[in-house]
């Protein structure tokens, strides 16, 4: 039964993948080269039409919603880690420690996230 099983999976899996492929909408190379070039003409005449400084305030908006939710958990995790902490045994508290490690670095990335987006803006504005 359980070698039946997998076999109907497999079975699944590779019908799921070669149906995904429609071979029924299959155009000729030109036809495709023809819709790309279409495609980035219209994109190249959409830019001139983008505001760049309400595109990226909004962008800005969203950083900061982001990162009020990333202090309210990081406060919750440390909460929860020091009271683990208090009401563990010594092994427990070894994993505790270990586990410190990715906490510090998701503090670092949460707090740092504004100079991490002023050096990728400054790095894509210059091109």
């Amino acid at each position: 039964m359980q070698k039946f099983l997998k076999v109907f999976i497999w079975f699944i899996v590779i019908y799921v993948v070669f149906s995904s492929f429609s071979f029924t909408n299959a155009t000729s190379m030109g036809t495709m080269k023809n819709q790309v070039d279409d495609f980035l003409q219209r994109g190249r005449e959409n830019t001139a039409n983008i505001d760049m400084d309400n595109s990226l305030s909004q962008i800005v908006d969203i950083g900061r919603i982001l990162t009020t939710i990333g202090v309210a958990v990081m406060l919750g995790v440390t909460s929860y880690m020091g009271i683990k902490y208090l009401t563990a045994g010594p092994d427990a508290k070894a994993k505790l420690k270990t586990q410190l490690i990715g906490v510090v670095v998701s503090g670092v990335v949460i707090f740092g996230a504004y100079y991490i987006w002023k050096v990728v803006i400054g790095i894509a504005s210059t091109f």
